[in-house]
């Protein structure tokens, strides 16, 4: 029969392990005013980013649609939102010279490109493919 003390130490390890959550973090596609979400990559969050983020910008008076697309990792939605619905971009929203959309979301790579009939296989296809290179070069 083991000592108290060895018990209790035995069951505080034991909390420990099964309350610690996997160290792994939050991965987003991340781009930058492109006009073609195929441009942006993965990237590994920073452990306080919850959420991956899309923004789209669009001129609705123009006869092409023209529009840029931001995608990230970001601590939440509404900071994202914060910062485009500035004070500076509120005027050019409130004439209608731009359209700005938002949309959040709590899963790996969720701000993608459409997934309507894809997979998770698929998506974790896509994401293995675009780190490929990056894995074989770093070796065992």
């Amino acid at each position: 029969m083991l000592p108290a003390a060895m018990k209790g130490l035995g069951l505080a390890l034991l909390a420990a392990l099964l309350c610690s959550a996997p160290a792994h973090g939050l991965w987003c596609q991340d781009c930058t005013l492109t006009t073609n979400s195929s441009h942006c990559t993965p990237k590994q969050c920073q452990p306080s980013d919850t959420v991956c983020a899309s923004v789209r910008i669009t001129d609705p008076s123009s006869s092409r649609k023209d529009h840029s697309v931001n995608k990230m990792c970001a601590s939440s939605c509404d900071f994202v939102k914060r910062h485009f619905f500035s004070d500076y971009l509120m005027g050019f929203i409130n004439s209608g010279i731009l359209k700005v959309d938002v949309d959040c979301c709590e899963k790996d790579v969720c701000n993608g490109v459409a997934l309507a009939g894809r997979g998770s296989w698929a998506l974790a296809a896509g994401l293995l493919l675009s780190l490929g290179p990056t894995l074989l070069w770093a070796g065992p």
